[in-house]
């Protein structure tokens, strides 16, 4: 009988045990199954902690014990992620350098044996070199699959009973350090949509060559992919075409053609790598390019293969400012109706500025502050309602297909709906109705004008009302100060009211807090107070069985086109709900009185008698919108000049009576 053995493993880098035959494992474990003699090589790398083996016989059960210090993701074998092997090119401090990455090795740095792992894209690595004490840490930062980036420590000597751990290697790292930009030799283009894509003007800066901008119009930057093409690297390059400014030594034509190598964020910053297809030279190949999402219409370049000389657009070596421009032109083959033509804004796209004429709508919103966006329709086709337009955006290459279903103009309103977009050219699948989004519920979008004319009211009258909701009707000052102090009058009762008594009946007036009291004479005590809004009607209509208005005010801080929901609930009373902004959601009804339903306030307004001779009540749901509400006003005037003339005014008269009897019957 062999003799038991007690093993102790202190702590060291490595073990490999000789062979164990096991047999009687299965006897042990319960299992019916006949094990061979099982030869295990058992080799064990272990970073913190000590293992302890047990053997009294060659049956006997070979126990492990292995105590494991985990900090993230500790790797024991330490295996480099296959992400990060091959050869790389790095300018550091200057100098041109190669690394190499194997699946256990950096060169020169040693050999892993120790790996931390953090969100599979941050790889930590204690390194050692064989020949003495001397560990190194190193941090990486998966980029993309052509990038890397990384941060490390000098050589880190360990006492002889210091364990070799990534917090004790790396304390010396600290997050602040400057970033080593690693290029992949053997690169993998990516496709260039994510990086850059449009075809833009630009011009350009270069604070180490000349001074001042140089900016030529056929200074061009074009990243266009074809979708669907069979050969990939088209869509994986872009070209910078340069020419020379006169008189700005340092600029240069000719035109380079980079591989995108990928992008990514840190941040705002949007950063993004290529390498120059047509330079063998390292030091020249490799380029970064530095975007901001807060104003992307400028970009930062850098002039050696770094990305840590980009710290912000305006302070890299190089500064483009770009512009972007058509990628091609498109013939219009119809017209749009003349009363489209003008100035509008689109309510269903953050009130983006809309300018149409005879033949295109240009239409330019505005993410943020000083960044745009716009989107260019030409008219391809029309039937009956619909158009078929073929959409452009400016700062892109894509060239598709939308319909438009406009419902005939009224008022300052243009509604419409809009299909999904296809890339064929034919009005059949363009503008079958399977294009527009097939919901239960649905309504149409909002064209309103820029500079809307005031319409006649569909509600008018005088009206107490009470209120409820997000953001209720406040007592306030128009333009902030009264011409003069007003004098503090009793007021035997307060309301809320709501006015519509112009001349035209085309403004709204709403006071918060209105004095209803009179003076002996039946006269407003109250003469000297102003409403607290003021808002124009500027179109109305009913639709899904509900009426819409939209009303303008100049001087609403929110917006100042405001959509309300109206209903007649009795012959007197009315309920209406103010929208929070330019249209009314689908679930907005008269009732509506907060953000869930997309309203502000709901009033509920009683027509009161005080000064309804003056102010009559008028109701008109939209049924009609596009009918004419205008009446002309009829005056006649009766009287005798003079005597001698008084059988001619006695026949006039006659007729003015006839005249007014017809009218009448009519």
């Amino acid at each position: 009988m062999r003799p038991p053995f007690f093993l102790l493993y202190p702590p060291c880098p490595s073990l490999c045990l000789w062979n164990f035959p096991v047999s009687r494992t299965a006897e042990v474990l319960k299992l019916r199954v006949n094990f061979l003699i099982l030869r295990v090589a058992l080799c064990f790398h272990l970073n913190c902690g000590r293992f302890i083996m047990i053997s009294n016989s060659p049956h006997a059960i070979l126990f492990v014990f292995i105590s494991v210090c985990l900090a993230g993701v500790v790797i024991s074998e330490c295996e480099i992620p296959v992400v990060l092997q091959g050869t790389w090119y790095a300018r550091e401090n200057g100098n041109d350098t190669r690394t190499e990455i194997n699946a256990d090795t950096v060169d020169n740095r040693g050999r892993c044996i120790n790996i931390k792992e953090d969100y599979h894209a941050n790889f930590t690595f204690v390194l050692k070199k064989d020949l003495n004490n001397c560990y190194h840490c190193m941090k990486i930062l998966v980029r993309t699959v052509n990038i890397l980036e990384k941060l490390e420590t000098g050589c880190v000597n360990l006492g002889p009973d210091e364990e070799p751990t990534i917090e004790r290697v790396c304390r010396s790292l600290k997050p602040d350090q400057q970033l080593i930009t690693l290029f992949a030799e053997n690169y993998v283009p990516v496709n260039c949509r994510s990086s850059l894509e449009g075809v833009w003007q630009f011009g350009y800066q270069n604070r180490f060559k000349f001074t001042g901008e140089c900016s030529n119009k056929e200074n061009q930057i074009r990243s266009c992919q074809t979708a669907g093409t069979q050969f990939l690297n088209l869509n994986q390059k872009f070209n910078i075409t340069y020419k020379q400014c006169p008189g700005m030594t340092g600029t240069f034509d000719g035109v380079v053609e980079y591989s995108c190598l990928g992008d990514w964020f840190v941040e705002k910053n949007h950063f993004f790598a290529v390498a120059n297809t047509k330079e063998s030279r390292k030091d020249e190949k490799y380029r970064c390019f530095l975007k901001n999402r807060d104003d992307d219409l400028y970009i930062g370049v850098s002039i050696t293969p770094e990305c840590n000389t980009l710290k912000t657009v305006e302070k890299s070596p190089e500064r483009m400012h770009i512009t972007p421009v058509k990628a091609e032109v498109v013939e219009p083959g119809c017209r749009l109706p003349q009363n489209f033509t003008g100035e509008w804004i689109n309510t269903a796209n953050i009130d983006a500025d809309v300018v149409i004429n005879e033949t295109h709508i240009v239409e330019t919103w505005y993410p943020d502050d000083g960044r745009y966006r716009r989107t260019l329709y030409v008219c391809r086709e029309q039937r009956d309602s619909r158009f078929m337009m073929a959409r452009l955006t400016v700062d892109g290459c894509q060239k598709d297909y939308v319909c438009f279903d406009f419902v005939p103009q009224h008022h300052n309103v243009i509604r419409y709906r809009k299909g999904l977009a296809v890339i064929k050219d034919n009005f059949h699948t363009v503008c079958s109705y399977v294009q527009f989004p097939n919901k239960e519920q649905w309504k149409y979008d909002l064209y309103l004008a820029k500079n809307p004319v005031p319409v006649k009211c569909p509600i008018a009258g005088k009206f107490n009302f009470t209120q409820k909701g997000d953001v209720p009707f406040e007592t306030r000052i128009l333009g902030g100060v009264t011409l003069s102090p007003r004098p503090n009058l009793y007021c035997k009762e307060n309301i809320s009211d709501f006015s519509v008594c112009d001349t035209d009946k085309k403004e709204i007036a709403i006071d918060e807090n209105y004095c209803l009291s009179v003076d002996y004479k039946g006269r407003p005590t109250d003469i000297y107070s102003d409403p607290d809004y003021r808002m124009k009607c500027i179109g109305f209509w009913k639709e899904n069985l509900k009426s819409y208005l939209i009303t303008y005010d100049e001087l609403d801080p929110f917006s100042k086109y405001r959509c309300w929901v109206y209903q007649r609930a009795d012959l007197n009373r009315i309920l209406m709900s103010q929208a929070i902004g330019p249209f009314c959601d689908l679930k907005q009804d008269v009732t509506s009185w907060n953000n869930t339903e997309g309203a502000a306030v709901a009033i509920d307004m009683t027509e009161y008698e005080r000064e309804r001779d003056q102010c009559p009540m008028f109701f008109d749901d939209g049924t009609n919108p596009w009918e004419n509400k205008v009446k002309e006003r009829i005056i006649f005037r009766f009287g005798f000049s003079s005597a001698s003339t008084g059988t001619l005014s006695l026949t006039v008269v006659s007729i003015s009576i006839l005249t007014l009897s017809r009218f009448l019957l009519s």
